[in-house]
């Protein structure tokens, strides 16, 4: 009973703090520095609003150099601390040793160590105490009972793997690859009373339940798109107008895969005198084959006037993918073999799945050749995340800073800086972020070279 209900906690705590991962990862400490934004027209800007394909990187204006390269000081101190020819015995990854902590390696793989932690998110501690009677069954987490999530949890995302293709006089032909992933627990109110409640605990006859309902989807995309100007301002040689673009997408599904259903465990009556069972009732769909098809589309505005823009952008509109030869399977708890025992219910039927709406509103304002100051709201399939960021150039200096609001709805801060060579840039981005098991935030330094 006790090894069951340790391995429940141990899941849900390496799992709740899921809630805040991100869709997108940049390595432009320009961004961090900004608090997340993207003032450029490139980026984020491009990725979710077809109608920046007809305007100019604008970077003379705006700053934006081509592409930046990461400086990876925290690779260096990370090697420096785990040697790469001993990490088979570095307890930080070995399951054996009496120093491995779950807590901080699953801080580590929700802030790979790129750039310099400049102030660590504190890491729980694993020590879990237990009072144990006949009748009796109550596990004190510690300091990681804080961790136990009141709500629904998981992680989700809608990517697009890459975006190749050409065009002319407007039009875009090319093939992007697409991701969509979405996995959400639920506690029933018996397992968080048995995971929170240092004076209750596990109660007899409990039945401890973790409700799971997980999706995911990719494949390629062949593309057909067109971006161009409806109208313009008073001197058509400007960059003033109003921008329409969109996208037609064929989707090719290459795999799909659908989980649900509770996995439970049964407490016995009395909790010690009576031998508890595990269930696993699941329905498991999956695809046979690379057969999934469907049609959907992206469209996109873009409004310029002098120094001021604004752009909004929808992507997978209408994106409902069918699945000719799919199977539908169920996944039980064998409590004599204690083996989970997959049985086929039905095969080769057809299931249907949606990518969900994805979207970017975003508006910068260009001040002379100095300032720019802007911000965006983008939401790529689990959860809304605003930017709000500035950064003022004098001569070849850059100062940066800017704010957001994350996944988990709290306040996060940016401040940054920068040095300008003729075509050659030194970045300094600092950010605050509540990536990690712990609510608290860390303090990250990103550091990158800029080529203009």
């Amino acid at each position: 009973m006790r090894t069951g209900v340790v391995a429940v906690a141990l899941a849900l705590l390496v799992l709740a703090p899921l809630r805040p991962a991100h869709a997108q990862f940049s390595f432009d400490a320009r961004r961090y520095g900004m608090g997340g934004v993207s003032l450029s027209r490139d980026g984020n800007a491009r990725r979710f609003n077809p109608a920046y394909r007809a305007l100019k990187t604008n970077s003379r204006t705006s700053g934006t150099p081509k592409f930046s390269i990461p400086i990876p000081i925290g690779l260096i101190k990370f090697f420096k601390d785990h040697p790469i020819n001993q990490l088979g015995s570095d307890p930080m990854f070995d399951p054996k040793s009496t120093a491995f902590n779950p807590f901080a390696l699953t801080n580590l793989i929700f802030n790979p160590p790129i750039f310099y932690e400049v102030k660590k998110s504190p890491t729980p501690t694993n020590n879990v105490e237990f009072t144990i009677g006949k009748n009796q069954l109550i596990m004190n987490l510690g300091g990681s009972r804080v961790l136990i999530p009141e709500q629904d949890f998981g992680i989700g995302s809608t990517s697009r793997l890459f975006d190749a293709g050409a065009g002319f006089g407007g039009f875009h032909f090319g093939v992007m690859g697409f991701l969509q992933y979405n996995v959400s627990f639920t506690l029933d109110s018996a397992l968080r009373r048995a995971l929170t409640d240092t004076v209750t605990g596990v109660r007899p006859g409990d039945t401890l339940s973790l409700l799971s309902n997980a999706v995911a989807q990719g494949g390629l995309a062949p593309t057909v798109g067109f971006a161009g100007r409806l109208t313009h301002g008073a001197d058509p040689a400007t960059d003033d107008g109003l921008y329409l673009g969109g996208a037609v997408h064929y989707y090719l599904g290459a795999t799909y895969g659908r989980l649900t259903g509770p996995a439970q465990i049964l407490v016995g009556n009395p909790i010690f005198g009576t031998t508890p069972a595990a269930g696993v009732n699941d329905t498991l769909r999956t695809s046979n084959k690379a057969n999934g098809r469907g049609v959907g589309g992206d469209v996109g505005l873009v409004w310029v006037s002098g120094p001021f823009e604004v752009g909004l952008g929808v992507n997978d509109i209408g994106a409902e993918l069918t699945w000719s030869d799919t199977k539908l399977q169920h996944v039980t708890y064998n409590t004599a073999t204690g083996n989970l025992v997959t049985t086929l219910d039905t095969n080769h039927v057809e299931t249907k799945t949606k990518l969900p709406l994805t979207y970017m509103a975003n508006a910068a304002l260009r001040m002379g050749t100095g300032t720019t100051v802007g911000g965006d709201v983008v939401n790529s399939g689990r959860g809304t995340i605003i930017h709000v960021g500035v950064e003022q150039r004098t001569g070849p200096f850059a100062l940066r800073g800017g704010v957001s609001r994350d996944q988990r709805k709290r306040m996060q801060f940016g401040l940054g800086g920068g040095l300008r060579l003729g075509p050659i840039g030194l970045d300094v981005g600092f950010f605050t972020h509540s990536n990690s098991l712990s609510t608290q935030r860390a303090i990250t330094m990103a550091t990158a070279i800029s080529i203009y």
